[in-house]
């Protein structure tokens, strides 16, 4: 962890680093031997945001102020990056570096609204998705529909949106980012159109529903 730290700090050398953890497979915990390695940094002395592909290690950095604004949605931010809000979630031992001066902000940003995310979440996940589905049937990334999917429905049981995928959408979520370059994927790809649309319908009834 510590290498990576140094890693980051080499790369803006110019930035202070006030959170660094894994995300992506990683961060979620659905890493396998082909995973890549990818890190969130949120940088003081930076601007904007961006993706930096440095060998395996993929780094998605974000100024303070947007990293904030991701986590509220912002339509500043795009979907591609808004998509990926929930990684937050992840585990106390994914995160590789809090500064202390970031702490409280941190952990004001895991207190939210459970409804009021997933809400969010499923917008941008879903514009997303939708966007890259008309561009290819198999993208990997398509395996986050299957998660999100059962991520739904542990929040019907609980009221609560948490990083717990229920079955039988975490085998089939597993199943397609194994096999998604081969003829195994062909069977998910009307399923995943079919979970886009009830992830949808499901949406619109949250919202119809209200926030309270």
């Amino acid at each position: 962890m510590d290498d990576l730290l140094s890693f980051v700090r080499n790369i803006f050398p110019t930035c202070k680093v006030l959170l660094l953890y894994y995300s992506g497979s990683r961060g979620y915990g659905f890493n396998d031997d082909t995973s890549d390695i990818d890190i969130t940094a949120v940088l003081d002395g930076f601007k904007g945001n961006m993706h930096v592909q440095l060998g395996e290690i993929d780094i998605f950095a974000f100024s303070k102020e947007d990293y904030i604004k991701r986590q509220f949605f912002d339509e500043t931010i795009i979907d591609y990056y808004k998509s990926a809000a929930d990684d937050i979630l992840v585990c106390k031992d994914k995160v590789i570096y809090l500064d202390n001066d970031f702490e409280q902000d941190y952990q004001n940003l895991k207190q939210f609204d459970h409804k009021k995310f997933l809400i969010n979440q499923l917008d941008a996940l879903l514009n997303y998705t939708k966007m890259r589905f008309g561009i290819k049937k198999n993208f990997k990334s398509h395996y986050h529909i299957f998660r999100m999917r059962g991520m739904v429905d542990h929040y019907d049981k609980t009221d609560k949106y948490e990083l717990v995928v229920e079955a039988p959408w975490f085998t089939k979520m597993m199943d397609f980012k194994h096999n998604w370059e081969n003829e195994k994927s062909k069977p998910y790809i009307k399923e995943i159109k079919e979970q886009v649309d009830y992830l949808e319908n499901y949406r619109n009834e949250l919202i119809k529903c209200g926030l309270g």
